[in-house]
């Protein structure tokens, strides 16, 4: 019997999304969901709700929509999205690698660097042993590869945050 197709919210944990997709699910994942959202930014939530609504056809989200969901929740699912429209850009928030130690800043990026590395193996694996990739296992995987090159990248900063003793 074949797989089942996965639900937008399955896709939202395991692929890159279409940027549409990744702002509704990082602003209804937000603690508060949408109207949270809206709060924070004196938006009229109603209105956001049906801009990000993936079945709510005539209105659609602008860019202040998108700086409004992006601000607030941080979600790196829209990072993923808008790093995919802009030919596969990946990306690393510094912030995520302070630490009052830069030592222990850069040993918290190389382990993150090798669980990465083994959840895509283990990804990888999973996939090919029924000989079949499918769609949805090689979005999956790319994700875990993007995932795994903004690994790298901390890694990369946090090195010279060591080294500048920051």
């Amino acid at each position: 019997m074949g797989k089942q197709w996965m639900s937008s919210r399955e896709r939202a944990s395991t692929e890159v999304l279409p940027l549409n997709l990744s702002l509704y699910h990082a602003a209804r994942d937000y603690p508060g969901g949408i109207k949270a959202v809206a709060a924070v930014h004196g938006l009229n939530s109603t209105t956001l709700q049906h801009k990000l609504s993936p079945t709510h056809e005539p209105h659609k989200a602008n860019i202040d929509d998108l700086e409004a969901v992006l601000s607030t929740t941080l979600d790196p699912r829209v990072l993923d999205s808008l790093g995919e429209i802009a030919g596969g850009a990946i990306w690393v928030i510094p912030a995520d690698l302070a630490d009052d130690e830069p030592e222990l800043g850069m040993l918290g990026s190389i382990t993150q660097l090798q669980e990465g590395v083994f959840e895509m193996l283990r990804s990888l694996t999973e996939s090919l042993n029924d000989k079949i990739l499918d769609v949805h296992e090689s979005r999956e995987l790319s994700l875990r590869v993007r995932r795994l090159m903004s690994y790298v990248l901390a890694v990369e900063l946090a090195a010279q945050q060591f080294e500048e003793g920051e």
